[in-house]
């Protein structure tokens, strides 16, 4: 029966995938998959995971879950599917009740094959009681390594799975992963409970990478950045990762300057803006993306020549994973990363931000009851920046770590945050139109552009102090929110405009009130993972050190000892060119002496 199915998945993927074989790893994990066994499958970036579940589910008598954290992307993903005849849907917070109802009611007709489902899904009751009558035949986990705490990407909602997986009647279980360590395979299976499971790994070496890392005494990245693009051979498309979305802007400015079409992408900008950013790149109209780490998963460009990280990653994996979306086509591609000294201060300022020290949360918690006035037993909402709260505090903290407080006494249901309020921008000029026109770099040609339409447009309500919708002005403008605002920005630090970004509240309910020294939290699980942020940060920073090469030391952390050196990395070609006491081929060879 199973090589009746094989044959016929053969089939299937040409006719659906266009694929005449397996890549390495796929075939032992579907034959798994038919055969009813639990698999933990850890495949490179750009190895086909995908496809080891939805082939499967094309000849399973039962639905195919699959469980994504990726809510944006779930859409381009059931797209892509139905366009090469393949039924599927998701179900996540974008979609009503009622069309959650209409799918689920599809489902049980048997007009889906695979169904796509946010983890956070399974805080719901009623969902859940609708899963117990759908005939589940596979239950695919995708980034897997989210469900570990070890990991560098832990979801909380991830630990919700092993009781989901019961609940649909223990089906075979696949659970998918481009990055983990060997702690973090073993807590993948602990935490999933998979029996009898085996594990399908490929390797993690991606021999059409070139890695190198660029010291940076000076401080002068972007400056080096420019270089690359105006004194060498075409770079063709990629990627430059940064730090942060002030950055970003920066960074994305310096290049339109130089004629480079790049365009900017982060988690503070709208829907809307981000799939036209994720449009241009990948129809070629822009040569660069400069992001923060919001961009990148899902992304299936598979002609990204390069990758480029401005600032030090958190962690090896995040670099290996962001680094793994150049060469997806196996044609040679690099991935450099500028380090300085200081860099490591930006990652602690963010591990502090995501793990602040139990003291704090005691007392956020402490000044919440107070700001309420509230005595045991009572409850009461409270509208509140973060800003306000952390000047309440006794040490300085970014307003990340009041997130972070705010979520994890969220989380054991100390509050609750229903609503956020925000207030519109407000801007008004200080000088002239014209003076401040003219005042503007005529090399900054899409900011000079911006600024002349927008006096042009509204410089009655600039002149008397305007407060304004940026979505709404960027729309009559006909450009991108983020475009507007950074020229706005630039003008507000020139002293040319007054500019007031919105007011953002959150709406705080306090659900169960007690001494707060009585908070009822894991601090020593807390501590224990800021730890492990610390330690893999340090692993992160040894790289840059290391003399040895680059890649081997990546495999290395990912288990794999017995790699050899790939003969390409800065560190490889440096140690032939002592050696051979000759030229070096590496591409980019300026930065080796």
């Amino acid at each position: 029966m199973i090589s009746q199915k094989k044959q016929q998945l053969r089939e299937l993927l040409k006719i659906h995938f266009g694929y005449e074989s397996f890549l390495p790893g796929q075939e032992k994990a579907i034959d798994n998959i038919l055969a009813g066994q639990d698999t933990l499958v850890v495949l490179p970036t750009g190895g086909g995971k995908s496809l080891i579940y939805q082939l499967p589910a094309l000849v399973l008598e039962g639905i195919t879950i699959v469980i994504s954290p990726l809510i944006a992307l779930m859409k381009d993903q059931v797209d892509s599917l139905e366009r090469v005849g393949i039924p599927a849907t998701f179900i996540n917070s974008s979609i009503s009740p009622e069309e959650m109802t209409k799918r689920l009611a599809k489902i049980k007709s048997g007009a889906y094959r695979i169904i796509y489902i946010a983890p956070e899904r399974f805080y719901n009751q009623t969902f859940l009681m609708e899963l117990k009558n759908i005939k589940v035949s596979l239950f695919a986990i995708d980034e897997a390594h989210c469900i570990s705490q070890w990991g560098h990407d832990f979801r909380p909602s991830y630990l919700r799975l092993k009781d989901a997986i019961k609940l649909v009647g223990s089906p075979t279980v696949v659970a998918l992963t481009a990055t983990a360590t060997p702690e973090v395979r073993d807590d993948i299976i602990k935490q999933l409970d998979m029996s009898d499971v085996d594990m399908v790994i490929t390797g993690f070496a991606r021999p059409n990478l070139q890695f190198a890392v660029v010291p940076t005494p000076n401080g002068q990245k972007i400056e080096n950045i420019i270089n690359l693009f105006t004194t060498g051979s075409d770079m063709g498309s990629g990627i430059i990762y940064v730090g942060t979305r002030s950055k970003a802007d920066e960074l994305v400015e310096a290049l339109t300057d130089n004629n480079i079409k790049a365009v900017v992408y982060h988690a503070g900008m709208d829907a809307n803006s981000r799939d036209w950013v994720q449009e241009q790149f990948m129809e070629g109209k822009a040569q660069v993306v400069v992001a923060t780490n919001a961009f990148g998963l899902g992304i299936n460009k598979k002609d990204i020549r390069f990758v480029i990280h401005h600032d030090l990653p958190g962690t090896i994996e995040a670099y290996y994973q962001e680094a793994g979306r150049a060469g997806r086509d196996g044609i040679p591609s690099f991935c450099l990363l500028f380090y300085h000294q200081q860099d490591r201060y930006l990652r602690e300022f963010f591990i502090k931000g995501d793990n602040p020290d139990p003291a704090i949360i005691i007392e956020v918690y402490d000044f919440l009851l107070r700001r309420a006035g509230l005595e045991v037993d009572a409850q009461a909402s409270i509208l509140i920046t973060y800003a306000e709260i952390a000047q309440s505090l006794s040490e300085s903290v970014p307003e990340m770590a009041i997130g972070t407080a705010l979520k994890i006494l969220e989380k054991e249901g100390y509050l609750s945050r229903p609503n956020e309020k925000t207030s519109n921008s407000f801007l008004k000029t200080k000088k002239d139109w014209v003076e401040i026109v003219a005042s503007l770099s005529k090399r900054a040609k899409s900011q000079l552009e911006i600024v002349s339409d927008l006096g042009l447009k509204y410089r009655n309500e600039l002149i008397a102090g305007w407060e304004f919708n940026p979505e709404e002005v960027a729309v009559v403008l006909k450009i991108k929110k983020d475009s507007l605002l950074r020229a706005v920005k630039k003008l507000a630090e020139k002293d040319l405009v007054e500019y007031k970004p919105p007011y953002r509240g959150t709406e705080i309910k306090i659900l169960k009130v007690v001494e707060p020294a009585d908070l009822n939290l894991d601090f020593k699980a807390l501590k224990a993972k800021a730890g492990r942020a610390y330690e893999k940060l340090n692993e992160m920073e040894n790289y840059v050190y290391h003399l040895g090469c680059r890649q081997s030391y990546i495999l290395n952390y990912f288990g794999d000892s017995r790699s050899a050196p790939c003969g390409q990395c800065d560190s490889c070609l440096k140690l032939k060119k002592n050696k051979d006491q000759g030229k070096s081929d590496y591409r980019y060879k300026e930065y080796l002496n």
